[in-house]
C-alpha cells in the first residue's frame, strides 16, 4: 500500500491518453474517470444493484440489445461497456459525433489490446499487484459496508451533544469482556448496592473513595470534571447524556467493567476563548511568604492597569509566562474543555470582551487575564466532516458495523451453531489461556460452526482462527474468551462475504473496480515498453535522434555575455581587454589575479522570444546595464546565430518524449497483429448522431 503515497499517473479512459509523470519511481495506474476517489457513503447507498427483482409475477422484463462492438483474440467488447466509458465524461448530452466515436474506439482499443498483452504475460498474478489492487479494493469496498443512515445519526447525535458538557463523578468495578457469567452477576450486584447505599443518605464522594477499583478514585472521589462528546468511551458518554442531573444512573457496563454514575451537573458549551495574559510565577515548593509576596505583586500590576496603564506594557514589563509574552500576552484559542487549570478556564470564559480580570491564584502563580474573543461551537455544516472522521476513529462506528451485519446475516441466510463452537472450546488445554495454544489439525474437529451464503466454516478454521488471535487471559473465563473471539471471527466472515459479493451485486462497484484492475496492470508492462526503454535505451534514442533531428531546431538566436564586476574600476579595465579582442580566460586570469570573483560572465545563446535578447537584436559589442546594488554590470554582445539543429543534449526532453511516442505506436502495431480486430461498423454507427 506504500504506492497509494506516490500516486502520480492516471490513466483517462474517456481519451485512454497514457500520461507520463514519474519515470524514477515506481507507480500506478489509476482510472481517472472515477479520479481516484473512492465512493462515498451516499454514492455506495444510491449504487445500482445489476440484478433487481421483478415488480410483479406479472411483469415481464425485456432486456436492452446489447451488440458487440468490436472484438479481439477470444474477447468481445459490447455495446453497453464501450458506451458507458464514451459517455462517462461527457458533458455535452448530445449524441457524439462520428469523429469522436471513432477516435475513441481506436484509443480503446490500444487500450484493451495492452491489457490483454499484461494478462497473456501473466503480470496479473505478479505478487506486487495482487497486493497494490487488494488495498484499493478495500478503499472502493469501504462505503458499501457502513451503513449510512446509522453513521448519519451518529453525526447528528454527536453534534448534538457538543452542544451540552457534563460534570460527572462515578464508581467502577472493574469486570473483563472475557469474565464468566458469574463473576459479571457479581459486579453489577456490588453497585447495585451501593447505589442502594446512596439512597438510603451515604454521600457519593465518600462511597466511590472506599470502593470504586479506578485508582484515582482514592485522591478525587470519583470525580471526572467537565466533559463532552468524544472525551469518554462511548457507552459512559451515552449514560452522561441520558442521566439527569442530580440523579445516579443504574449500574452499565463499558470496556472497564461495570459503572454507576452520578451527574453533577450539566452546562451548555462554552465554545473557545482567546485571552491576553500576565503571570506572576511561584517557584516549585513555594512557601507561604512567597504567595503573599507574588499576591502582592500582581495586586500592585492589576492597580497599574486600573489607572490607565496599557495590557501589553504590563505584559512587557511583568509577564513570567514565556509562551505568550512575545505575542504581547496572547494565548492560543482555549476550549472549554482544555487541561488548563479549571479556575483559570472558568475567569476566562465569565469575562467581557475586553474585560480585565483581578488578579488570582493557580497552582502555577498569580494571574490577570483580558479577554481577546469569543468563538461559539461552529455550526453543523463546518463540524460534520470532523465528526464524521471522529467517530471513524471512535468505538461508536461500531454501531454501523453492527447494523451492517445484521443485514448481511439477514440476507445471507446466516447460521451459526453454537453447540460445535462449545466442543471446540472444550477441547482446549490450559496453554490457552497463557496465549500459546497450538495444535494438531488431525485431531481438530470438523463439524461446522457457520455458514453464510453458499460459504460454510469448521472449527478447523475457527481453529486457525484463535491460535493466530489468542492473548493470556489473565482474569475471566476461556469459555467466555473463546466465544468473544468466535464472535469477533463471524463478524469478519460476514463483511469478507459481503466484500467479496460486490462485484456481482453492484454494477458501479463492479465496473469501478474493473477499472482499478486495468489501470494498475498496465504499470509495469508499459514502463518495460515505452517509458523505462525510452529513458535507458540510449543507441535506440540516438538512432531515432538523428532519423529526426530536423524537428530539433533552433531559431535564430543572439549570442551574447553578461559580466558581473566587483567594482567600477574592474568594469572598465573588462571592457578594454574586450574591445582589444581579449579572450574571457585571458580578461579572467588578469583580473582575478588579486582578488578572486573580481570578474565573472555568464555565456547566452537565446531566441527572440526571450526579453534580454530581443532587446540585444542585432546588436554588437558593448551594451551598458546601469549600476544595480553593488556589482557593475554590462553586456557583450557577439552577434547573431543562425537557425540551427539542437544537439541531442540539448533536445533530450522533447527527444525522449517523442521517443516514447514512437515506441508507444510501434507496440500498438505489433499488438494489432498480434490479436486482430474485428469492428461491427453497425453497432459503431448506432452510437453517433447525424
Amino acid at each position: 500500500m506504500a504506492n497509494l503515497l506516490h500516486i502520480a499517473i492516471f490513466i483517462f479512459l474517456q481519451s485512454l491518453k497514457i500520461i507520463l509523470i514519474s519515470k524514477m519511481k515506481k507507480i500506478v495506474f489509476v482510472i481517472a474517470s472515477f479520479n481516484v476517489i473512492v465512493a462515498s457513503n451516499a454514492f455506495a447507498q444510491k449504487a445500482k444493484p445489476i440484478a433487481t427483482k421483478a415488480k410483479s409475477e406479472n411483469t415481464v422484463t425485456i432486456a436492452k440489445p446489447n451488440p458487440l462492438v468490436f472484438s479481439f483474440a477470444n474477447e468481445t467488447v459490447m455495446r453497453n461497456e464501450f458506451d458507458r466509458l464514451l459517455n462517462k465524461n461527457r458533458k455535452d448530452k448530445a449524441a457524439p459525433t462520428e469523429k469522436e466515436v471513432r477516435e475513441y474506439l481506436d484509443l480503446y482499443i490500444n487500450f484493451k489490446l495492452k491489457v490483454k498483452e499484461a494478462v497473456a504475460l501473466h503480470l496479473d498474478t505478479n505478487p506486487t499487484f495482487v497486493s497494490e489492487l487488494a488495498g484499493y479494493r478495500k478503499q472502493l469496498a469501504a462505503p458499501y459496508l457502513t451503513d449510512k443512515k446509522v453513521t448519519d445519526d451518529l453525526i447528528n447525535e454527536a453534534y448534538d451533544r457538543m452542544k451540552h458538557e457534563v460534570n460527572a463523578s462515578h464508581i467502577l468495578i472493574m469486570c473483563s469482556d472475557n469474565a464468566s457469567p458469574a463473576d459479571t452477576l457479581a459486579a453489577y450486584n456490588k453497585l447495585a448496592d451501593l447505589k442502594k447505599r446512596y439512597a438510603k443518605g451515604e454521600n457519593f464522594d465518600s462511597l466511590a473513595s472506599k470502593y470504586s477499583e479506578d485508582p484515582s478514585a482514592k485522591r478525587n472521589f470519583g470525580s471526572l470534571g467537565w466533559f463532552g462528546a468524544f472525551n469518554m468511551v462511548y457507552p459512559f458518554e451515552t449514560q452522561a447524556y441520558k442521566t439527569a442531573k442530580g440523579d445516579v444512573s443504574a449500574p452499565f457496563r463499558t470496556q472497564f467493567g461495570y459503572h454507576i454514575m452520578k451527574v453533577n451537573d450539566k452546562r451548555a458549551a462554552r465554545g473557545d476563548v482567546k485571552v491576553a495574559h500576565i503571570m506572576v510565577r511561584v517557584s516549585p515548593q513555594p512557601s507561604e511568604t512567597e504567595w503573599k509576596d507574588t499576591e502582592l505583586k500582581a495586586d500592585s500590576i492589576y492597580q497599574k492597569l486600573m489607572a490607565g496603564e496599557t495590557f501589553e506594557a504590563m505584559v512587557e514589563k511583568y509577564s513570567q509566562d514565556e509562551g505568550s509574552k512575545p505575542n504581547k500576552g496572547v494565548m492560543n484559542w482555549m476550549a472549554s474543555l482544555s487541561g488548563y487549570p479549571e479556575n483559570f478556564k472558568d475567569i476566562s470564559f465569565a469575562l467581557k470582551e475586553n474585560e480585565v480580570s483581578k488578579p488570582f491564584r493557580t497552582d502555577y502563580g498569580y494571574h490577570i487575564i483580558k479577554l481577546i474573543e469569543r468563538r461559539p461551537l461552529a455550526d453543523f455544516k463546518e463540524m460534520q466532516d470532523v465528526i464524521k472522521t471522529k467517530i471513524t476513529k471512535d468505538s461508536r462506528s461500531q454501531s454501523s458495523k453492527a447494523a451492517v451485519i445484521t443485514r448481511i446475516k439477514k440476507d445471507n441466510n446466516y447460521k451459526e451453531f453454537q453447540a460445535n463452537v462449545k466442543e471446540f472450546a472444550s477441547t482446549l488445554d490450559s496453554s490457552f489461556t497463557k496465549g500459546t495454544w497450538t495444535y494438531d489439525e488431525n485431531k481438530i474437529g470438523t463439524k461446522t460452526v457457520l455458514t453464510i451464503g453458499d460459504k460454510t466454516f469448521t472449527q478447523k478454521d475457527f481453529a486457525a482462527y484463535v491460535k493466530a488471535n489468542q492473548a493470556p487471559i489473565e482474569k475471566g473465563s476461556a469459555l467466555v474468551s473463546v466465544l468473544n473471539m468466535f464472535k469477533s471471527w463471524s463478524d469478519d466472515k460476514c463483511m469478507a462475504y459481503e466484500e467479496s459479493m460486490l462485484d456481482s451485486k453492484y454494477e458501479d462497484f463492479n465496473n469501478v473496480y474493473k477499472e482499478y484492475h486495468d489501470g494498475i496492470l498496465l504499470f509495469d508492462l508499459t514502463d518495460k515498453k515505452v517509458w523505462s526503454k525510452a529513458v535507458s535505451d540510449t543507441l535506440g534514442l540516438e538512432k531515432f535522434y538523428e532519423n529526426n533531428k530536423g524537428k530539433y531546431m533552433w531559431k535564430e538566436r543572439v549570442h551574447y555575455q553578461t559580466f558581473t564586476c566587483l567594482n567600477a574600476k574592474a568594469k572598465e579595465e573588462a571592457i578594454k581587454m574586450l574591445q582589444k579582442g581579449k579572450s574571457t580566460d585571458e580578461i579572467q586570469a588578469k583580473l582575478n589575479k588579486k582578488v578572486a570573483g573580481t570578474v565573472s560572465f555568464r555565456d547566452t545563446k537565446s531566441e527572440k522570444t526571450d526579453a534580454t535578447a530581443e532587446k540585444l537584436w542585432d546588436k554588437k559589442g558593448l551594451v551598458d546595464i546601469p549600476k544595480e546594488g553593488e556589482n557593475d554590470k554590462f553586456y557583450w554582445v557577439i552577434g547573431n546565430i543562425a537557425a540551427e539543429n539542437k544537439t541531442l543534449k540539448e533536445a533530450k526532453g522533447l527527444a525522449t518524449s517523442d521517443y516514447q511516442n514512437y515506441l508507444e505506436k510501434e507496440w500498438i502495431k505489433e499488438l494489432r497483429a498480434k490479436y486482430p480486430v474485428q469492428v461491427n461498423e453497425e453497432t459503431l454507427r448506432s452510437l453517433y448522431g447525424n
